[in-house]
């Protein structure tokens, strides 16, 4: 995120723009890096930031509108949207012993 602040920065000052220009591509709220999650006895260090910039910090793709917290986190949302995601490109665990270790 630093980067990409730095980036638009540089940007601003060579072609003589305000950085303000490029303030919608910069979330107000960039969340946590990590975030953990207690899935049962286990808990999930979600890489909540590598996520998001890998999403374009198009946060809808996890999150519904105005909701940042996700209500209820279990199985089926799990499987849902993370499973769904990761398949669809090609990235990240989809069978069980990804993310569910014996």
């Amino acid at each position: 995120m630093k980067q990409k602040i730095v980036r638009y920065a540089i940007i601003s000052v060579v072609a003589g723009l305000p950085l303000s220009l490029f303030a919608n591509d910069i979330p107000e709220n960039i969340g946590p890096e990590i975030i953990r999650i207690k899935m049962g006895d286990h808990v999930l260090d979600f890489q909540h930031r590598k996520h998001q910039l890998s999403n374009n910090n198009e946060c809808f793709h996890c999150h519904k509108p105005q909701e940042w917290k996700i209500k209820k986190w279990d199985k089926e949302v799990a499987h849902q949207v993370c499973i769904a995601c990761h398949d669809l490109n090609d990235k990240g665990p989809v069978e069980c012993k990804g993310c569910h270790k014996s």
